[in-house]
């Protein structure tokens, strides 16, 4: 990134608008996992978003770029994704919206304890601190004891951990893969894993769990009403404008400057929430997020000056 690219102002209202695009994809994913099955919002998820994101392509870095001599290294990468959103939408579904976001903000820690374990990075003091307090605010949202929340917080915290792993993966092809090639790659691998479950299990399966609502995995697939379908494609070209706004961010300003202001996306889940299925965090969990956030801005503040970001 040259000096002439670097435009705060610019890249935080990317960011911010990003960060409340998928805010609102939150909403609308939770609202439908009341009747329809995860993989079939998916699909249809999926589908809407091709046009769009081969118009981004196209803008971006050419239609050209599509070609590509690291399919593997996509496939791996965009696998870890899927199962990313599959974690966090299922953990959407059945614990309230702030703790599920709180936790998968968790991500950045197992970047770094990742990156210790695979690339034998140094672990310092101010890195230590950082992980053990981010672990401090989770013990604290999941209050060991509930037992149904400890279980169903699992699905974020998974969330969290192959995010991080598809980080890791990002580095290793960066260099020769643009930002909008790899979102396509993504939605193109969606369409393929999400219908091939389809065929699998579109007729239901006998699993059921009131605890995990394993019921938005398994159910039978629907054709959905008009209402419904409209809500799915729009969620489609939500992502599409989401992932555009979020890599234009990145791409006009340092991420040292505007990292930190992803954790914003605390605010709308809190707010949709609380006025939408009347989830008020209790003192507990509030107190969990803001470790977490903190150490969280903490972290990408030492990660990126370390990195010189």
């Amino acid at each position: 990134m040259t000096n002439q690219q670097d435009t705060p102002i610019k890249g935080i209202f990317y960011l911010i608008g990003g960060v409340f695009v998928f805010s609102t994809q939150d909403v609308l994913i939770k609202y439908l996992s009341s009747g329809y099955p995860l993989f079939e919002i998916m699909f249809i998820r999926s589908l809407a978003a091709v046009v769009p994101c081969l118009v981004i392509v196209h803008f971006d870095s050419g239609l050209g770029s599509l070609k590509t001599k690291r399919m593997g290294a996509h496939i791996v990468r965009s696998a870890l994704m899927f199962l990313s959103y599959s974690f966090y939408y299922l953990g959407i579904a059945v614990i309230p919206l702030a703790d599920a976001v709180a936790l998968f903000y968790t991500s950045p820690f197992f970047v770094v304890i990742l990156s210790i374990l695979f690339f034998k990075e140094q672990i310092t003091v101010k890195r230590w601190i950082s992980l053990i307090t981010c672990f401090t605010g989770v013990l604290i949202i999941l209050h060991p004891g509930s037992g149904t929340m400890v279980t169903a917080a699992i699905f974020p915290i998974l969330s969290a951990l192959t995010y991080a792993l598809s980080v890791l993966m990002i580095r290793r092809v960066a260099g020769s893969e643009s930002a909008s090639t790899l979102g396509f790659s993504l939605v193109i691998f969606s369409i393929f894993i999400s219908g091939g479950l389809g065929l699998f299990m579109g007729k239901g399966l006998a699993i059921s769990n009131s605890s995990l609502n394993l019921d938005f995995l398994t159910r039978a697939w629907i054709y959905p009403s008009t209402k419904d379908m409209g809500i799915m494609i729009g969620i489609g070209i939500f992502v599409s404008i989401g992932f555009y706004s979020l890599t234009q961010a990145y791409c006009v300003a340092k991420s040292s400057t505007i990292a930190p202001f992803e954790y914003t996306g605390m605010l709308p889940a809190v707010m949709w929430g609380f006025f939408l299925w009347n989830e008020t965090p209790s003192f507990g969990s509030l107190t969990g997020i803001l470790i977490i956030l903190t150490s969280g801005i903490y972290l990408i503040r030492l990660e990126t000056r370390n990195r010189g970001t």
